[in-house]
């Protein structure tokens, strides 16, 4: 049966900003010259069953070169002790170079994705603590897909991700991973879904791919489950209200009875600098509509590589890579006026690279943030600080 023709309309809300009151603190300075905590961590923070916060460096470590799990632990006084988990290298099975963020299982088993080349493969592996941080599947580059940049996900026994090569048309896949079983179940990406998926998959099985789509600037996809195929729900255009080019995860929400996701897009939109866009759909299988929330223009930050977070107000946070006051990017908090289909933009904190207290804030987030229970934010920069190799840092708001 032929998939139901979606009708997306845009509309533009309008947002006010402003400029928020809030602490920047770095926990944690990547410095590889001098360890072998690894630098440049790309990916964003996991926070643990045991209040720790876990990330992955994508470069260095010692003789390495190749990264690092790493484990940020909470000590008196609101400091925090960095652990080097493991230093990956291309010479074993597990390779390096890991740019996607982490996911845990119930039993605070810690998985996670490399994308360059081990002994036996030049398109990456799934690795996992409980294997000794070694791969418990090697991609082929075949219809199993190449080169996981993304964010992995834990749902039910099931790791959920994307890989943005390989696949059936070379073009990236969509893959599940029974973890019991220890195999893949993946779906191939073709132009009119999308191409080269830079997000995550999430529950729902949505996505979004950064290229292709009916108009080739991206879209949001659907996995539908009855086909056997990735469908477009949303495309993208140059020209759009929304931007185009997306690369974080969605974020699911249950907004009254109605399915909800939200995410951001790196380009386009009113002055060429991304966008927050909202999609929501008219029952649990009928039509997604978009909504621009937000469009960036620079001073309130531009370039938005991640996805957002939200926390139990409805209220949504992130980052954008660049724009600020220093061009280094900014922490943003996006809230829901009541009674009105308006939004309020609030910049938390553009990143400082002269802040003398802070040694030199962090620079180019590319990775959102995650909130503990008492609404302090936490993340990566993937350059910046004292050795302009990454930071790690809390917001409190």
């Amino acid at each position: 049966m032929r998939a139901k023709a979606i009708i997306v309309c845009a509309f533009l809300l309008t947002s006010a900003i402003s400029m928020g009151a809030a602490t920047y603190k770095t926990l944690y300075n990547f410095d590889d010259q001098y360890g072998i905590g690894g630098y440049a961590p790309f990916a964003g923070l996991t926070v643990g069953q045991d209040g720790n916060l876990y990330g992955v460096a994508a470069y260095g470590s010692g003789d390495y070169g190749e990264g690092t799990v790493f484990k940020l632990t909470p000590t008196a006084g609101g400091y925090w002790t960095y652990k080097t988990l493991h230093q990956f290298h291309d010479f074993e099975p597990a390779g390096g170079e890991p740019v996607g963020g982490l996911a845990m299982d119930d039993a605070g088993n810690i998985y996670g994705t490399n994308g360059s080349s081990n002994n036996r493969s030049e398109c990456g592996t799934i690795f996992a603590s409980s294997a000794g941080w070694g791969p418990i599947y090697t991609f082929t580059g075949g219809l199993d897909g190449c080169m996981p940049l993304a964010n992995l996900h834990y749902s039910n026994g099931m790791l959920l991700g994307t890989t943005s090569g390989g696949g059936a048309g070379g073009q990236g896949t969509v893959f599940f991973f029974d973890i019991s079983l220890g195999a893949i179940f993946p779906y191939s990406f073709q132009r009119s879904a999308g191409t080269n998926p830079l997000g995550g998959f999430n529950d729902w099985h949505y996505g979004t791919a950064f290229s292709g789509g009916r108009k080739g600037e991206g879209s949001v996809y659907n996995l539908d489950v009855n086909q056997k195929a990735l469908i477009s729900k949303h495309t993208f255009k140059l020209t759009g209200h929304a931007g185009y080019a997306p690369m974080g995860d969605l974020l699911m929400m249950e907004v009254g009875s109605v399915r909800t996701m939200y995410g951001t897009t790196s380009a386009g939109s009113k002055y060429g600098d991304g966008a927050i866009y909202q999609l929501t759909q008219e029952g649990q299988s009928g039509d997604w509509q978009a909504r621009t929330l937000h469009w960036f223009s620079g001073p309130d930050g531009k370039s938005p590589m991640a996805g957002l977070t939200a926390d139990s107000a409805g209220n949504l946070y992130g980052t954008t890579s660049q724009g600020g006051d220093w061009d280094c990017g900014t922490v943003f908090k996006l809230s829901p006026k009541p009674n009105s289909n308006k939004w309020k933009y609030t910049v938390l904190y553009s990143f400082n690279p002269y802040n003398e207290d802070s040694g030199g804030d962090g620079c180019y987030p590319t990775s959102s943030v995650v909130l503990d229970s008492a609404g302090n934010l936490y993340g990566t920069t993937a350059w910046g600080g004292w050795s302009d190799t990454g930071t790690v840092y809390e917001i409190i708001p």
